[in-house]
């Protein structure tokens, strides 16, 4: 058996250090490639789907390194400035701050410059409350740079403080602006007899919503004069059949009514002597309220809880036309004469043109109260 005999210094080449550390260097870039295949592997992935950068084995005598990736910085945009936003508003029809009863308000905002594209929200408020909001868009004037928009209202009645104003909120291209009008409110007119126009019409409509007994129409005649008497009667006012400005303002904020003394009878007949005036009750409101004439202090009208009875169409020969008697001789009648304070002979009266719709109104059977 042969003997082991150390080599001699010239048959093995010196060992220099760099040696191990450049393998070394290589077992540890192989271990890195190896990793990610055996983690897809573990997770039931196919080893050789993964791509790896391949890192190059190290040159006898050379140093191993990681590569290094540099990342290049983010290019930062820049958003192009809004344009500046101009905006202005005008209201017609406003005079010495005052808009008529029952007329729209129109309005005209102009936006400068114009953008493509934008809106603005405009508002009219009573009393700080909105009562109607629109957001229209801005059309551009022609051969201009300005943008336009428009906005109407329904009829104003209400008292009040009214104002508009638009607000164009900004956005990436246009900036935010505001304008507002100044404070006005409603100017109501002095009616009298023998007047035609809207205003009438939209006047008749309030003494119907307030249960007055009126025409539909835009002439002021004989019956929109009736229920003037009454509402002057029913809220202690001078009997006139001229309507004023305060009636007016009065009726539009939903006031001046006649108050029910018996609002759970069903649908009756209630007369009150000491304001002249005769009411149709219905659901517990009062539905219409006339302008009558109660006995004269010489010869009073009953009072007290009765029933209706009987009922005679046309003339008598009292004069006495479409009447609906409740006790004895005592009825609601038509009559050539009615004035604004008693002067019958016991009955009620009413003016002649109304008599046919009370007579239709009534019922046999139906309750009247006699008070006052």
């Amino acid at each position: 058996m042969a003997r082991f005999q150390p080599c001699a210094m010239a048959e093995c080449p010196p060992v220099t250090r760099r040696r191990p550390i450049a393998l070394l260097a290589a077992m540890v870039a192989a271990a890195a490639v190896g990793a990610p295949s055996a983690i897809a592997a573990g997770e039931g992935q196919d080893p050789t789907s993964t791509t790896t950068p391949t890192v190059p084995e190290p040159q006898p005598g050379t140093t191993a390194t990681t590569p290094t990736l540099i990342a290049k910085p983010a290019q930062r945009t820049q958003s192009a400035k809004p344009r500046s936003a101009k905006l202005t508003l005008r209201v017609a029809g406003i005079r010495d701050g005052k808009l008529g009863a029952g007329k729209k308000v129109h309005a005209a905002g102009y936006l400068h410059p114009f953008v493509r594209g934008q809106h603005v929200r405009v508002k009219l408020a009573r009393n700080g409350h909105v009562v109607k909001k629109m957001n229209p868009y801005v059309k551009r004037v022609a051969h201009r740079n300005v943008g336009r928009f428009k906005f109407r209202s329904g009829e104003l009645i209400k008292p009040g403080h009214y104002r508009v104003s638009a607000l164009h909120l900004g956005n990436d291209q246009q900036a935010r602006d505001w304008a507002r009008s100044g404070k006005f409110k409603i100017r109501y007119p002095d009616l009298d007899p023998g007047v035609r126009n809207s205003t009438v019409k939209t006047f008749n409509h309030l003494l119907l919503a307030q249960g007055y007994y009126s025409t539909h129409g835009k002439r002021y005649g004989s019956k929109t004069g009736f229920a003037v008497m009454a509402f002057r009667k029913v809220n202690g006012m001078k009997r006139t059949f001229n309507a004023s400005p305060g009636i007016f303002k009065k009726l539009a904020d939903g006031r001046g009514d006649f108050d029910l003394k018996y609002p759970g009878a069903g649908k009756h007949v209630e007369v009150d002597i000491s304001k002249q005036v005769m009411v149709f009750a219905n659901h517990g409101k009062p539905q219409y309220t006339f302008h009558v004439a109660t006995g004269a202090p010489a010869t009073p009208t009953i009072r007290g809880h009765y029933h209706f009875y009987t009922r005679q169409p046309g003339y008598n020969s009292e004069g006495m036309y479409y009447s609906v008697y409740w006790h004895g001789g005592y009825a609601i009648h038509g009559y050539h004469s009615v004035p604004p304070y008693p002067a019958s002979h016991g009955c009620v009266r009413n003016p002649i043109p109304e008599s046919i719709f009370i007579y239709d109104w009534v019922k046999i059977g139906m309750s009247i109260y006699v008070y006052g």
